[in-house]
């Protein structure tokens, strides 16, 4: 029997924490980037950066994290499955322990540490929530995500990097580096989500179970839509900006509003329908473990193109007022994704071939 899932954040909750994020992160975030620039600037201040500079850091850092804290809590504690919700003992001060020790041994190591201070973030929001009383335990290691970012992005873009700007001496054509980038980020999206979806529920270990080819397959198919439909962006801009600059017909504002609106329509109508389609495949290859002869399963069963159309539409009201309906359609998108997914318990274990 399949039992659906229910999300009952609505956007009028979310609303105080994405004005806060938006009044305390993106405003210092603006004269970070000032400093930034001012940074790599030719003429650079012998001082060196102001301690202003390292203040927006800190104020940035830490609204980020906030952020992330009071989001995943209400996303959590708003998940409902045969109508009890998921509680979550989430104690700040505790979290923030976790990032203040990560951020320093992280900068210590010169980055070493920053697996384990990933690995650190999601048990804290793992481990602290239970359904039933019973709690949930997250099972990777840090060393396996190390191995992850290591042999996926660290190795193969120091092998590339030598090779287009050693050998090559940078005589190559830009496309051609823009696929060799996204082919090193398929197996790297892939071994991420593999990692992160590896956890316990009473005696249940629920994990990904698909074949690696396979599913870097499925990924690839979303990357290369991705990347052609970039180039059509970038095509018919070029055709835009010769029109423009030929005549004056539109004003500075409305070229930068064409241009905008046209970001949405080529991006924006891509991505709605990859997150369905991988959200679908990864959602029904989420199994666990027999346990006393019987199996937990996950699946999707929406309508992978009325929910393209719906999350097209949230996603252009977002744009179109600027950020401020983010919180409704947030919580209106992952309310109807998740209120097509089921949970399922079956005797005897199920090998999908598909």
């Amino acid at each position: 029997m399949k039992n659906y899932l229910n999300f009952t954040l609505t956007g009028s909750r979310l609303l105080p924490i994405w004005i806060a994020f938006l009044l305390f992160f993106l405003i210092p975030y603006y004269f970070l980037l000032e400093g930034l620039s001012e940074l790599t600037s030719a003429e650079v201040s012998a001082e060196g950066p102001s301690k202003l500079f390292f203040l927006y850091l800190a104020i940035v850092l830490a609204m980020a994290f906030a952020f992330i804290f009071f989001l995943t809590k209400l996303v959590f504690q708003s998940i409902e499955y045969k109508g009890t919700k998921i509680t979550c003992d989430y104690t700040p001060l505790r979290f923030i322990g976790i990032i203040i020790f990560g951020l320093l041994f992280s900068v210590f190591t010169l980055g070493i540490y920053t697996p384990w201070f990933i690995k650190n973030i999601h048990r804290f929001f793992t481990n602290f929530a239970s359904y039933n009383s019973n709690k949930f335990s997250f099972q990777g290691t840090g060393f396996k995500l190390f191995l992850i970012m290591t042999l996926t992005i660290i190795v193969p873009f120091i092998v590339v990097g030598f090779v287009v700007f050693t050998i090559l001496k940078s005589d190559i054509e830009i496309w051609i580096y823009q696929i060799i980038v996204i082919s090193i980020f398929v197996s790297f999206i892939y071994l991420i989500f593999n990692w992160m979806l590896d956890f316990k529920y009473k005696n249940y270990l629920i994990r990904l179970d698909t074949e690696f080819f396979r599913a870097i397959g499925k990924i690839s198919i979303e990357l290369l839509l991705a990347f052609i439909l970039v180039f059509i962006f970038r095509f018919l801009s070029s055709i835009l900006s010769v029109i423009w600059w030929v005549t004056e017909f539109f004003p500075e504002t409305g070229k930068i509003a064409i241009n905008m609106v046209l970001a949405v329509l080529i991006l924006g109508f891509y991505f709605p329908m990859a997150f369905i389609r991988l959200y679908r495949y990864f959602a029904e290859h989420t199994k666990s473990n027999l346990v006393e002869g019987k199996q937990i399963l996950m699946g999707y069963d929406g309508d992978q193109l009325s929910a393209f159309f719906f999350i097209w539409g949230q996603v252009l009201i977002t744009v179109i007022t600027l950020g401020l309906y983010f919180p409704w359609a947030f919580s209106r998108i992952v309310h109807r994704v998740l209120s097509q997914t089921y949970v399922t318990t079956i005797i005897g274990a199920i090998t999908d071939n598909k």
